[in-house]
């Protein structure tokens, strides 16, 4: 062996700092747009799991927590409230045992979620602001935008006046 061929062996510092930095060229290039389809998919499924809790929460709006029957044998039932926005925990406990909700998001961020009497919504926080993010409805919430997902309330086939002797003849009473 020569000197010549014993010093060759190996890459030279010169070589090295050429590879990192054509290395660090392409991470540069190639990584936000990967780290921007990464946060579409967790909004993605932070807003399809919203869609899934959907039903779940139908559920604990329509069930009734009590019922007394009156002097009159009238039944009257009481129902569970969540008029403001609340954390799955609040949800599971107007349920049963038999379901378990996620108390996160893929996004990292509490599930949220209220009632009326006509619909259930659930809330998605995005770590951004923008207002009708995808075609929903947004708010804003400091520095966050707030998907909000729910059902379209249920419309009657019948005229609102027939609904409402529907309602006197039978003596039920509104929430």
């Amino acid at each position: 062996m020569t000197v010549a061929m014993v010093r060759s062996r190996g890459f030279t510092l010169i070589e090295l700092a050429v590879c990192l930095a054509i290395v660090a060229v392409m991470t540069v290039a190639l990584l936000p747009g990967a780290m921007e389809k990464y946060q579409q998919g967790k909004i993605n499924s932070s807003i399809e799991q919203a869609r899934n809790l959907i039903p779940v929460c139908e559920i604990a709006r329509t069930k009734a927590v009590s019922s007394t029957v009156g002097a009159n044998l009238k039944v009257t039932h009481t129902y569970g409230s969540l008029t403001n926005w609340s954390k799955t925990a609040d949800l599971q406990n107007l349920l049963t045992a038999d379901y378990r909700l996620p108390a996160t998001n893929p996004l990292g961020s509490n599930i949220l979620v209220k009632f009326d009497s006509q619909r259930c919504y659930v809330a998605v926080d995005l770590p951004f602001k923008e207002d009708n993010y995808g075609g929903y409805t947004t708010e804003n919430v400091g520095a966050n935008t707030r998907i909000i997902i729910t059902t379209r309330p249920a419309q009657s086939s019948s005229s609102a006046w027939v609904s409402y002797q529907k309602r006197i003849l039978h003596e039920e009473t509104t929430r």
